[in-house]
């Protein structure tokens, strides 16, 4: 089972980043790239990664669907979302 962290991350050029801890793994790291802010979340600022976290706030239930799709079929302490974990 996964619990999120409160706050999401910004990691500069990637993106932004989202921790959870899971009950068997300890800790799971979720990047949320550049190209799933853009393509799929409708937003993206190259210069202000403040207005990236925000919208990942915004975004928050759709994320962390995304997260739990991505973890239950690649299970790992570091998963990159992919736009498919956004179509379940």
């Amino acid at each position: 089972m996964l619990t999120f962290d409160p706050d999401f991350h910004s990691d500069d050029l990637l993106g932004c980043v989202l921790w959870a801890s899971e009950t068997l793994m300890g800790r799971v790291r979720f990047d949320i790239w550049s190209l799933i802010l853009q393509d799929i979340l409708h937003g993206r600022n190259p210069v202000h990664d403040k207005s990236n976290v925000e919208l990942c706030e915004r975004e928050r239930p759709r994320i962390e669907a995304a997260c739990r799709h991505a973890f239950a079929i690649r299970p790992s302490t570091h998963v990159a979302l992919e736009s498919s974990d956004f179509n379940q």
